[in-house]
């Protein structure tokens, strides 16, 4: 008999594995064809709103970074907007002041600034360094206007979210323009 750990039931071990063979069997082998025995997934369809709404956070994301980026030896850097560690362009994030689902300041440029995994994930943004320099760099009222707005109903139609990534695209191809470089994303 086998007593499993901080629990007074004694199981057979040739039946604890029996158990554990049939729920594995019923929950990952759906699939007869998936060659390790794990079922396959099929690749979710997003909506049409949805795959918008990447494209516009996708050029958001770029042109932020592009826009506090420097160069450096041919290659662009970011410094970190809270902890000022210094990253590649690909490597650092696009961080929030007042949080994405907020529909109103999501694509709000004096809302988004570069930041590096380290703060905009494990830390959450870091949101009162974020608030401080932000207060610095745009001002008190700027700070508040973004509060108040971020409180506000948002449109998320899929038109939206089409003119918030043709407006980034846009601005984004004319900022590469205006430094005289390639877009980093692309090049190899």
């Amino acid at each position: 008999m086998y007593r499993r750990y901080n629990s007074s039931i004694y199981t057979c071990p040739a039946c604890l594995i029996k158990k554990n063979r049939a729920l594995f069997n019923k929950s990952y082998m759906k699939n007869d064809n998936a060659p390790t025995g794990l079922k396959k997934t099929s690749k979710r369809k997003r909506s049409e709103k949805s795959r918008a709404m990447r494209r516009a956070d996708k050029w958001f994301s770029w042109y932020i970074r592009l826009k506090y980026s420097f160069e450096q030896g041919g290659e662009l850097f970011c410094k970190c907007y809270t902890c000022g560690r210094i990253h590649g362009i690909k490597d650092i994030e696009l961080g929030h002041f007042q949080r994405r689902g907020y529909l109103t300041t999501r694509y709000d440029e004096n809302n988004g600034r570069p930041q590096c995994t380290y703060c905009n994930r494990y830390h959450s943004g870091e949101p009162e360094k974020f608030e401080l320099k932000l207060i610095k760099d745009v001002g008190q009222k700027e700070v508040d206007r973004l509060k108040r707005t971020a409180q506000e109903e948002g449109e998320g139609s899929l038109e939206f979210f089409r003119e918030q990534s043709d407006k980034f695209r846009k601005l984004f191809n004319k900022l590469l323009k205006e430094k005289c470089i390639k877009n980093p994303w692309t090049s190899q």
